[in-house]
């Protein structure tokens, strides 16, 4: 890149691109279908911590998988309906970059006809992305009737997309039959990666993104999840540490202002106390969306107790202290702080104190194993591990300031302002405009 600068040309090096993030992991619940176990055969069941309707679960023999893994199948002889299998991916965030990978075969079942399986089986991929859930079409390889034919290894099949809402929906279809079949595609073995979204530094404690809940993979009102986990031991919370971090609050100032009238220095002693309060969007939600909120003016351990606890039994195993021993770390709803500093004051300046407290943002996800029921929240709490700063600050007085220095005393005015005169101690004559005064015996 060139400038032209008062008449030379200059050149201007082009910004460096960003690094992209690197990949990483995002867990897929019951990846390989192990759960339920099929000791042979096949079952009904859906696998487990996944939402199935008109599937079969294969046994590791049936599913004739190279590594014995059990398998689903996305048809059976119920009707010509589709076979549907759906998952979320927890903890990806709207915006991140993801990639999911699975492998698949046609069925392996002797009851397929050969012309069901001759020449591949088609399902489509529906994600919840940036591109409006528009379905990814795949088509396995052909086989012929109980024979499996799986693309793994460096064949597996993977799509992937941006991520258009928190923990997206991922749904698995089979092409509709035309007649009831319970030869559909297989698939097993799921993993999934991502690029993920940036952290939203930006977001204002007062203001934190609204909860979000589900139950099994459909979405709820958060006020549900709150109402079953609000017993003791009911639920517990998953800290995510990729979404939280410690930060310094914006400025304040406390106590007074010192302003020196004087010519000298002076010494001031300052008794300072301030305090710092908790913020939640669960306490949000419920001022913002619903008739009957809590108390905006209490913490979350007061107006929630028990699911305050299972957070900071979550946020205390999160620190390295899983059995939750005696911590100089633990998560605090509250914290008072009274400083007494010594500040010298200079002539002409004005003197102040200001604080910047030290805080930290907890997001995480509040999971309640027997309702299969989940809750993502964020409490922002002052910090317990490291301190806040402090400034002392001076600068010169403004116009106003400099104008009050300037000020003459504002004292009473003597009434007669004659007292005194030269005129009256020595009986002679009065002053001008003024009456002469007779001297008494």
């Amino acid at each position: 890149m060139t400038a032209l600068l008062g008449g030379s040309l200059v050149l201007i090096a082009p910004p460096a691109p960003a690094a992209a993030a690197e990949p990483v992991p995002t867990p897929v619940e019951n990846a390989d279908h192990a759960e339920p176990l099929v000791p042979t055969g096949t079952a009904t069941k859906p696998p487990d911590r996944w939402t199935a309707a008109q599937t079969q679960l294969l046994s590791a023999t049936t599913a004739g998988h190279p590594d014995k893994l059990q398998a689903t199948a996305l048809n059976r002889d119920v009707s010509p309906k589709q076979g549907t299998l759906t998952t979320r991916l927890w903890r990806v965030q709207k915006g991140a970059k993801v990639t999911v990978s699975w492998d698949d075969s046609p069925s392996s079942l002797t009851e397929c006809k050969p012309d069901e399986v001759a020449d591949g089986q088609t399902y489509e991929l529906t994600a919840a992305g940036a591109a409006g859930d528009q379905p990814a079409s795949f088509t396995t390889k052909s086989t012929e009737p109980g024979k499996a034919n799986w693309q793994h290894g460096p064949e597996r099949r993977s799509y992937s997309f941006t991520a258009g809402e928190n923990n997206p929906k991922l749904t698995f279809a089979a092409k509709p039959a035309d007649k009831a079949s319970k030869c559909g595609p297989l698939l097993t073995r799921f993993t999934a990666t991502q690029e993920p979204a940036p952290v939203p530094y930006g977001d204002k404690k007062a203001r934190l993104p609204m909860p979000e809940a589900y139950k099994a993979h459909e979405v709820v009102p958060p006020k549900d999840v709150v109402s079953a986990c609000n017993t003791p031991g009911a639920c517990r919370f998953e800290k995510d540490e990729r979404y939280s971090f410690q930060y310094y609050d914006r400025p304040r100032t406390v106590g007074q202002a010192y302003i020196n009238c004087t010519r000298n220095p002076i010494t001031d002693q300052r008794p300072l106390k301030w305090a710092e309060f908790p913020y939640d969007n669960l306490t949000q939600y419920f001022v913002k969306d619903e008739k009957k909120p809590l108390n905006p003016r209490d913490p979350l351990n007061l107006s929630l107790k028990e699911i305050a606890a299972q957070i900071e039994t979550g946020f205390t195993s999160s620190d390295g202290n899983p059995l939750g021993m005696a911590t100089t770390n633990p998560l605090l709803w509250n914290r008072a702080e009274e400083r007494t500093l010594s500040v010298t004051v200079q002539p002409g300046e004005v003197s102040w104190i200001e604080v910047q407290a030290a805080r930290e943002r907890s997001a995480g996800t509040l999971v309640h194993d027997k309702n299969v029921m989940r809750l993502d929240i964020t409490v922002d709490v002052p910090s317990g591990s490291f301190g806040d700063r402090f400034y002392q600050r001076t600068g010169p007085m403004s116009k106003v300031e400099l104008t009050r220095c300037a000020d003459a005393r504002d004292n009473a005015r003597t009434p007669d302002n004659t007292i005194g005169s030269p005129t009256l101690r020595s009986g002679g004559s009065a002053a001008p405009g003024l009456l002469p005064v007779t001297r008494l015996p």
